[in-house]
């Protein structure tokens, strides 16, 4: 079983990888050495290779994609007058409705190879179509790659990815079949998460027990789901984890707490976006996420685009995407950076944390808007821990009342309910209870915490 393990690992390393550099024309493997040692440069260091990325990808920008030569000449804006990320602030900010407005007009003008597309999330508007380049995408990949060594992982061990299927529509049989080979070749199995039932967690649970990977990692809403039909049926995997990571939704601290306990294994978060990708990543000291500043400018800016003490507009400058530049790009996410530096030795900046959406956030009755964090504290600061409620989802389509939708396996919990509508009525004029068996995810397989109906 060890010589198959370690042969499995040879294999990834010296066939799979580099085959996947082969098929999608990205230096991956290259990459990975660099940021291997950029990881550990001092600011000043930093600073100047961010700089030249960002007079390379401003001076490309304003040559060949309209928008920008648009939007510089209108204020008088010269390439030449961004030399470092010091004057990044000169530059207009792009706001995501301009975005899709004018998606065209964001591509550059020439002719490009190897060119991938996908689109925004569309969760709070038609979606937008976005272009990456074999730059962005050996930046993004060798960044997530790096991120095993933070989580103490060797790459090309085993690994299971609950993800989405490619396409929801459209079966590409060519494509499936590249894509059921780099898995292979990569030591990576994939479950689907849009064909996720309670009636297929049990094979889950049995092809984990044989694969025995030392990561597992996906949407958060599948992890979750997982763990607590594991939890309901006293179920524990029968191999020791390395990690656990979830993605494209907002690891909330008790989601962090039901994954750590049911997995035995410490949590790892990541943050990122369509038009960015690989935007930050926690490492083992678990006190935030460190910014992949090699490939991007993050700047936290309250609503006067002025740059924010505390939590703010997520506005970034992805360094390595021509085919389609954003820079100075908000992508509707709220966010805090952290003070200091961290003790594991990586020198980029932390954020401490990603509050969501700008959108998902629910108005109280004095008016205020706050976050999912804050239902969870009031959660676990009264003792409704995840025995009692598995998820929840708080929908708002008239300012200060709303649905606080609880998904559990008890129809009825009076004690629970009216604890709960007693301490939420003091920010509401309105609370509705409701429980379920299930929430149901976002047909893209998301779940969302936060449902708002407001502008």
């Amino acid at each position: 079983m060890l010589a198959i393990k370690m042969f499995r690992k040879y294999l990834a390393n010296k066939i799979g990888f580099p085959l996947q550099d082969l098929w999608t024309k990205t230096e991956i493997i290259r990459m990975i050495g660099f940021l291997r040692e950029s990881q550990f440069w001092d600011y000043a260091r930093m600073e100047e290779y961010r700089s030249g990325r960002l007079r390379m990808i401003v001076n490309h920008a304003y040559k060949v994609v309209p928008y920008y030569r648009e939007a510089f000449d209108r204020i008088k804006l010269k390439p030449e007058d961004i030399r470092g990320t010091e004057d990044l602030h000169k530059i207009p900010i792009v706001s995501r409705e301009t975005f899709r407005s004018r998606n065209s007009d964001f591509i550059s003008r020439g002719q490009y190879r190897n060119i991938r597309t996908g689109k925004t999330g569309g969760t709070t508007g038609t979606p937008a179509v976005i272009h990456k380049d074999t730059s962005d995408r050996t930046m993004t990949w060798a960044s997530y790659y790096r991120w095993y060594d933070w989580m103490g992982l060797a790459l090309g061990e085993k690994t299971t990815t609950f993800w989405g299927a490619r396409s929801v529509t459209e079966n590409n049989f060519m494509e499936n079949i590249r894509q059921v080979v780099i898995n292979y070749l990569q030591n990576e199995y994939v479950f689907n998460s849009f064909k996720m039932s309670r009636d297929v967690l049990p094979d889950v649970i049995l092809k984990l027990n044989r694969l025995k990977p030392v990561l597992i990692k996906g949407y958060l809403s599948s992890l979750i789901f997982l763990a607590g039909y594991m939890n309901e049926q006293g179920i524990r995997l029968s191999f020791p984890l390395k990690a656990v990571s979830s993605t494209t939704e907002t690891l909330l601290p008790g989601d962090r707490k039901v994954l750590e306990t049911t997995f035995n294994a410490p949590v790892y978060d990541q943050y990122g976006c369509g038009e960015a990708s690989a935007i930050a990543y926690e490492c083992a000291q678990h006190k935030g996420m460190h910014l992949t500043s090699e490939h991007v400018i993050v700047e936290i800016l309250d609503e006067s685009g002025q740059p924010s003490a505390g939590s703010g507009n997520v506005v970034i400058t992805n360094l390595d995407n021509f085919i389609m530049p954003f820079i100075r790009y908000v992508n509707g996410d709220i966010a805090t950076m952290a003070e200091g530096k961290c003790s594991c030795g990586v020198t980029s900046p932390l954020l401490a944390s990603v509050e969501g959406r700008a959108c998902d956030t629910i108005v109280l009755k004095n008016g205020s808007r706050v976050h999912g964090v804050f239902f969870t504290d009031i959660l676990y600061e009264k003792g409704i821990f995840t025995d009692k409620i598995k998820r929840f989802q708080v929908y708002q389509n008239k300012r200060g009342e709303i649905e606080f939708r609880i998904e559990s396996q008890h129809k009825t919990d009076v004690a629970t309910d009216t604890l709960l509508s007693e301490i939420l009525e003091r920010y509401f004029n309105r609370v509705e209870i409701m429980r379920s068996e299930k929430l149901e995810n976002e047909p893209n397989g998301k779940f969302r915490y936060i449902k708002s109906e407001l502008s």
